[in-house]
């Protein structure tokens, strides 16, 4: 079944009521950042933001007047990114926004968003050819969050094109939201110790070695390579390590081929705490594991992959992830966190 532009016309004023309608039921939903991403908006500039993007390539060009029906009707579902910025007088924190969300059309790669410019929102749905984008703030969400909040929106799309789509795990838009969503997952999963069980040392780690070079402007470059991924995994499975593994092993091994020095190199892998936790937050839940490669190391692809496998084994065991998630909330419990006012962690940070 294809729509005649009246009836996507109509189809999107409908949507937009619906989205009302449904803003009007729900409460005025506010709830503070979780422990992972209040820290994200203090240190972020006009300039530079944590930001990510992830994408879905269709058969045909995107139709962004049916792309706008569909992020219309899907974003009521998604409480936790139905939200502004609002600044506390210790922290920042979320207040339910209700404001028009529109399509853009594809700017420059992860520019940085511009509440005005997106209503308040903190992510962005673009259009460009055949591609859907969804670009986000961190502080919002981690990758499995937004993974699912962009396969909603595409599946959603496709309906309003016209076809018939699987389920297969994707959200309904027309389901009720789960308190459980916007949940803390951090905070949940939170086992109190004392001041001197924190790992602080942990969380900060070392000054790893920085790549030289400078950008000639400000934004981002990239290099793109395409593989196939059941390749990498024949490849990772030979020698006995995770598809993650042999891709940081392949990653640490290019940089320090670009080294004068033999320095260690350190590789930022981040894990989804939901498949160890039980949380159906959809904010963020995702620690970043810390690979520490010495110049010793660096004999081959093979040897830095295996490392990594080992490094990744010890510190994503249970115990170790139970202490830094308690290290992570128990830190900013603090009682000098609480006082200091936001405008003083700003400036310090």
């Amino acid at each position: 079944m294809q729509y005649s532009k009246k009836a996507v016309a109509k189809l999107s004023d409908e949507s937009k009521n619906a989205a009302k309608n449904g803003d009007k039921k729900r409460k005025k939903l506010r709830f503070q950042l979780d422990h992972s991403a209040k820290f994200y908006p203090i240190m972020s500039t006009k300039k530079a933001q944590s930001l990510f993007r992830i994408s879905a390539l269709m058969k045909e060009d995107v139709d962004r007047d049916k792309l706008q029906i569909a992020l219309n009707e899907v974003l009521p579902r998604f409480e936790a990114y139905s939200v502004r910025l609002k600044k506390g007088y210790a922290w920042h924190f979320f207040e339910h926004n209700d404001a028009p969300c529109k399509v853009f059309d594809e700017g420059a790669l992860l520019k940085p968003i511009d509440p005005d410019e997106t209503n308040g929102y903190w992510f962005r749905v673009s259009a460009a050819g055949n591609k859907i984008i969804l670009e986000i703030f961190h502080a919002l969400a981690d990758g499995n969050g937004a993974l699912a909040f962009l396969k909603s929106i595409v599946k959603r799309y496709r309906e309003v094109c016209g076809f018939t789509v699987e389920d297969d795990g994707v959200i309904d838009w027309q389901s009720e939201p789960v308190s459980e969503e916007t949940e803390d997952g951090f905070e949940k999963n939170y086992k109190p110790i004392s001041l001197g069980q924190m790992n602080l040392k942990a969380l900060a780690g070392k000054v790893p070695h920085r790549i030289k070079g400078t950008l000639s402007k400000d934004g981002y470059e990239v290099s793109e390579g395409v593989v196939e991924a059941k390749d990498v995994l024949k490849r990772a499975k030979e020698i006995g390590v995770s598809f993650t593994a042999y891709v940081a092993g392949v990653l640490a091994y290019s940089i320090e081929k670009t080294c004068a020095n033999k320095v260690p190199i350190a590789v930022m892998i981040p894990v989804n705490l939901r498949t160890l936790y039980p949380s159906r937050t959809m904010r963020n839940f995702v620690t970043f594991v810390r690979i520490i490669l010495a110049p010793s190391e660096f004999k081959s692809i093979e040897t830095c992959a295996k490392e990594t496998q080992r490094q990744l084994k010890i510190q994503t065991a249970k115990d170790k992830l139970d202490a830094f998630i308690s290290t992570t909330v128990k830190a900013q419990k603090n009682w000098i966190l609480k006082i200091v006012p936001l405008f003083l962690k700003t400036a310090i940070l």
